[in-house]
């Protein structure tokens, strides 16, 4: 396909995007010593011995001076948390470096503080590349972080997902009586006691316990019910609250009686609420170690196995409506 039309040029950078690259900020300092970065998703490898890289920049770049004359540059490669500071280098015309941490490196380059890996490299060659020139650079100090990096794939960002490795030893070892940590109700049980660790707490501090508060979460998307019709919806729990405790709770004002059915008090509904919220809390705070991409994922694999293993729960219950 030639490339003399508009149309031609997006097809091929189209193509172009299928492969996959990471996302990296390329920064250098002007002739007043001002910092200078851009985006750049061109970085790539050239020699280990001597250690090479190289970058491409485009030549309307208003950059372009700045890269060209200074000898030296350094690479940044973003971790999947700098969507927004990619975007914001992607830019032109902004004070770029406002509110990001950042000191000089060795050579002069402003070096930033986050990333997965950071070159800082002496300016050895430059080539032209068509619309772009091509900067190769000797890596004179690097560092590298276990962390995610930012990706780019098909025109938009993406994320890595790792691919699991097999299992080297059994999960589980039924002659013996013995399981391993890879054993997934292992994984999924503790995984729910430590993170319920919160909601159990904020409970014990008022005096309930875990059937108490399914009782409430249960009533505030189904009431009134009576006393066999909660034992019914919760008996899949393993925590169902006897007549003496719903009588009890009542009586604290955490749940109203009229007759045989009981309904959610404002107090009991208040209740309910902080206890939402204090796990609310904790849940946005554990997200903060996952990526989006990893936080869906694993929404989407525990909404598969509620539905692979869990016909006979109730409604509500299966739509998630009270978790623990």
């Amino acid at each position: 396909m030639t490339m003399d039309t508009a149309e031609a040029q997006r097809a091929f950078r189209n193509a172009l995007g299928a492969f996959a690259t990471g996302v990296t900020i390329a920064t250098t300092s002007d002739a007043e010593g001002r910092p200078v970065g851009v985006t750049a998703s061109s970085f790539n490898s050239v020699s280990l011995d001597p250690p090479l890289v190289l970058w491409s920049l485009a030549k309307n770049s208003l950059s372009r001076d700045a890269f060209t004359a200074a000898g030296h540059f350094a690479i940044h490669v973003l971790t999947a948390a700098q969507e927004d500071l990619s975007n914001r280098f992607a830019r032109s015309g902004d004070d770029k470096f406002a509110d990001v941490a950042w000191h000089c490196g060795e050579l002069g380059s402003p070096l930033l503080d986050q990333f997965v890996a950071r070159f800082e490299c002496r300016t050895r060659h430059e080539y032209e590349g068509g619309d772009h020139i091509i900067l190769v650079g000797e890596v004179v100090s690097y560092e590298a972080r276990d962390e995610a990096p930012l990706l780019f794939h098909g025109g938009r960002y993406a994320e890595r997902r790792p691919r699991p490795t097999a299992t080297p030893t059994p999960t589980v070892d039924t002659e013996h009586g013995r399981f391993g940590d890879d054993f997934l109700f292992y994984l999924i049980s503790r995984a729910h006691f430590q993170t319920s660790r919160p909601t159990r707490e904020t409970l014990a501090a008022h005096g309930l316990g875990m059937a108490q508060y399914l009782a409430l979460a249960t009533l505030s998307m189904e009431a009134p019910l009576t006393a066999l019709e909660l034992a019914e919806r919760l008996a899949h729990t393993g925590h169902l609250p006897d007549a003496a405790a719903l009588e009890e709770m009542a009586s604290s004002g955490l749940l109203t009686q009229d007759g045989d059915g009981y309904d959610l008090a404002e107090t009991g509904r208040t209740r309910l609420i902080e206890t939402l919220a204090i796990g609310k809390a904790a849940e946005a705070e554990l997200a903060t170690h996952f990526t989006a991409a990893e936080i869906a994922e694993t929404k989407r694999v525990l909404r598969r196995i509620i539905e692979l293993s869990g016909g006979d729960i109730p409604m509500g219950w299966r739509d998630g409506a009270a978790a623990a």
